[in-house]
């Protein structure tokens, strides 16, 4: 079952369980880099997993959500300095309970950061003193991004392995991972975690930021380098080595975790008056044999999992649209303003499966939306797994899918007969924005698993120029029915294929 993974006065995971310990300067006798933190979770790999429980105040374990929000890292690391980025620590409590290493790359030194409470403001909670010893939970980068020459938040690394980012005016919303393990399993999800971090001091006029990270489990440990380009966008390259300590059931890399409470008929309302609340509305898949696939997001009111098996991806990702305020009318959330996120793979990947799982949820601080590559085959224990992609994080959907999109989906159901469902697509844009509304598009509507299509049709709307396609559907009792849709002109697909699961209505039959 599901938990709540973050928790959105802060915007973090809850799940964070990171080993402390104390670094201590050191000079390497070259420079350091990915290949000294592959050779660290190669060894990690081969030794007993290290369980210890950290060892933390109990009156920091102790703090609600709220509360942990008050705490402040006043005094930026590097603020000081003519280096082009700073950082800002988390001090480990409430659901952040363990501390993990961060050290400083300067040249071929690299040193312990050293744990500063003075640098702390703590609103208005009253704190005891700390260990000198206690150490950090996390970090994040600031930079000159939207008031130039003032330092700006934009990516945060905090709980197991997620880290999120925004470019240019964007608020947090959709997460990425490291790495995910066994989501959605009976036996339960595990939670590789970061237990060492390495930052490279950037000189004076770079626009990009290296920091290496060591990751750690029971059944994985692993080697990650994340060079970071601040922006209208903000870009993550990442490379990875990892090495299971033993088989698990599902190695989910690259994986993006996100909200979908509802929106459009989809989801679960419960009396929320918004006319829709979530971080992503849509998967979004780039296939190797060219295919572009769409898939709404929902809120079921079971878990449920899609799989997508591909060759060769060129790219997935959890898309945010529409992009106006009315759609979603939260001052305070601001829904419009969170970040789509795109995995782009680099190199191939081969054979595998993009897969989405969606949770039930009736609260809009419960991240219930997961997707992820499962490779085709897992290594053997011991065995490197080495792989590259690409993260970006942006607002500005356009420029991302070379075809007509579907921009909206719709659901609802025939009030005389329940068990009737309707949809409603509105594709737009690609090669449509420039069709007149006479030209003779046709309708491709598929529905299997012993669904019935009843009727179906496609209109043209001139406000705002697209297509909508309504149809009905029947589903057969207690199945749930794959759908698949795509516009054509002569013959020439002009749109992404829409998919989607529709589940048979509750007492519908």
């Amino acid at each position: 079952m599901k938990i709540l993974r973050y928790f959105r006065p802060i915007q973090y995971s809850l799940m964070f369980f990171l080993f402390a310990g104390l670094a201590v300067g050191s000079a390497y006798g070259e420079s350091f880099g990915f290949a000294q933190v592959e050779q660290q979770a190669e060894s990690l790999a081969k030794a007993p997993y290290d369980n210890t429980p950290p060892r933390i105040p109990a009156f920091l374990q102790q703090l609600d959500p709220a509360q942990y929000a008050q705490i402040q890292d006043a005094v930026p690391y590097w603020s000081n300095t003519d280096t082009p980025f700073q950082v800002q620590f988390y001090l480990p409590g409430s659901y952040f309970p363990r501390p993990e290493k961060i050290s400083v790359i300067e040249g071929d030194v690299v040193r312990s950061i050293p744990f500063t409470p003075k640098d702390f403001r703590f609103g208005a909670l009253s704190i005891p003193s700390l260990p000198r010893d206690l150490g950090y939970a996390g970090f994040r980068l600031l930079y000159p991004l939207n008031t130039p020459p003032y330092y700006n938040e934009f990516i945060s690394f905090l709980g197991a392995t997620y880290f999120r980012a925004v470019g240019k005016d964007a608020i947090y919303g959709t997460s990425a991972r490291a790495i995910g393990i066994d989501t959605a399993q009976p036996s339960g999800e595990i939670f590789p975690y970061f237990r060492h971090i390495w930052l490279q001091r950037p000189q004076a006029g770079d626009t990009s930021m290296t920091v290496y990270a060591l990751m750690d489990s029971s059944v994985v440990t692993g080697a990650y380098r994340f060079i970071i380009h601040p922006g209208e966008s903000c870009v993550v390259d990442v490379e990875a080595t990892i090495y299971l300590r033993k088989p698990v059931q599902v190695l989910e890399l690259a994986p993006l975790t996100s909200m979908f409470w509802h929106g459009n008929g989809r989801g679960v309302r419960a009396g929320d008056w918004h006319p829709a609340q979530h971080d992503a509305s849509e998967l979004v898949l780039a296939d190797g044999n060219g295919e572009w696939i769409s898939r709404p997001l929902n809120n079921p009111l079971f878990t449920q999992t899609t799989t997508y098996s591909m060759d060769s991806p060129q790219g997935f990702g959890l898309i945010q649209q529409p992009r106006d305020f009315a759609a979603y009318q939260g001052i305070h959330t601001q829904y419009q303003r969170r970040p789509s996120v795109w995995v782009s793979p680099v190199g191939d990947w081969g054979k595998g499966q993009v897969r989405l799982v969606e949770l039930p949820t009736n609260n809009a601080d419960m991240d219930n939306i997961d997707v992820f590559w499962v490779p085709a085959s897992q290594p053997k224990p011991g065995e490197a797994l080495h792989y590259a992609y690409q993260l970006r994080f942006f607002t500005n959907n356009s420029d991302l899918i070379p075809y007509a999109h579907p921009i909206a989906t719709y659901l609802g159901y025939d009030r005389k007969d329940p068990s009737i469902q309707q949809i409603a697509i509105d594709f737009s844009g690609g090669a449509l924005s420039r069709l007149p509304g006479t030209s003779p598009l046709q309708l491709h509507f598929h529905a299997a698993d012993g669904a019935k299509v009843l009727q179906q049709s496609l209109t043209y709307s001139p406000q705002n120029h697209f297509w909508r396609a309504l149809v009905d559907v029947e589903t057969a009792p207690q199945t749930p029915s794959n759908l698949r849709a795509y516009l054509t002109l002569d013959g020439q697909v002009m749109t992404d294929t829409w998919t989607f699961l529709l589940q048979p209505v509750q007492g519908g039959h």
